[in-house]
């Protein structure tokens, strides 16, 4: 009997170091970490967070207005990495052991390069497909870690930020860029401003008077992209 004990235990321990070692190659899970039995449409519909993923019954993340990037394999949702928005879709398949990344799809802008980003002070999903989750062998959704995280700002200021109020024509506001940096305006603004990124400064001249009545008064917005991240920065037109 006691044998019989002194071998269980022994079995017990082995067991636990087995696990313990294999876990060794991946990153802890952060803080943060919601660990959820994502259910899908078929058997209770679970959604991810405060977004609108849901498992549909082609076994599918789907999303109406978010954004869906299958990031690959990764070794759990520890894992950092940049925002990865080559390849967003509203659906994708539910594969154990890949990494996603879901963003809203106000917080994501294409500039004029075709390039993507994500805005400064943005939250967006990070989640890992732990595994299925079966009943008498059928699929009934999957076990999910996920958590909320920000991209990193590289510098830019924050989104918003004013960089210059003018009143008079000939007034000038100014930034100046980060190198790599991509700029982007609505058609409004070359009708109020002389706009240039020469030497790698952002300058806006005043080239209209403003009236009470010619509607040039208001905030005017231009988008700075660097890699995958944007900001907006504002003149203010008095």
């Amino acid at each position: 009997m006691e044998k019989n004990i002194l071998s269980r235990f022994l079995l017990i321990v082995f067991l636990f170091a087995g696990v313990s070692c294999s876990n060794d190659d991946v990153p802890n899970d952060p803080e943060s970490t919601v660990s959820l039995n994502m259910l899908d449409e078929g058997h209770g519909k679970t959604w991810l967070g405060e977004s609108d993923v849901y498992i549909n019954d082609a076994n599918n993340f789907y999303a109406y207005s978010c954004l869906i990037a299958d990031v690959g394999e990764a070794g759990g949702v520890g894992v950092t990495m940049p925002p990865k928005l080559e390849n967003l879709v509203h659906e994708v398949a539910v594969t154990p052991g890949h990494i996603y990344q879901v963003f809203g799809n106000e917080a994501v802008r294409e500039f004029p390069s075709g390039a993507r980003a994500v805005a400064v002070g943005a939250e967006y999903y990070r989640f890992f497909v732990v595994s299925p989750i079966l009943v008498d062998d059928k699929s009934t959704g999957a076990i999910v870690k996920y958590v909320l995280v920000s991209p990193d700002t590289k510098g830019l200021p924050e989104y918003g930020h004013v960089i210059g109020k003018v009143n008079y024509v000939g007034e000038q506001a100014s930034m100046e860029l980060p190198e790599g940096a991509e700029c982007f305006w609505y058609g409004g603004i070359p009708e109020v401003f002389d706009v240039s990124t020469d030497d790698g400064i952002l300058k806006m001249t005043l080239a209209k008077t403003p009236t009470e009545y010619n509607g040039v008064q208001g905030n005017y917005n231009v988008y700075v992209r660097l890699d995958d991240v944007y900001t907006s920065v504002v003149v203010q037109v008095k």
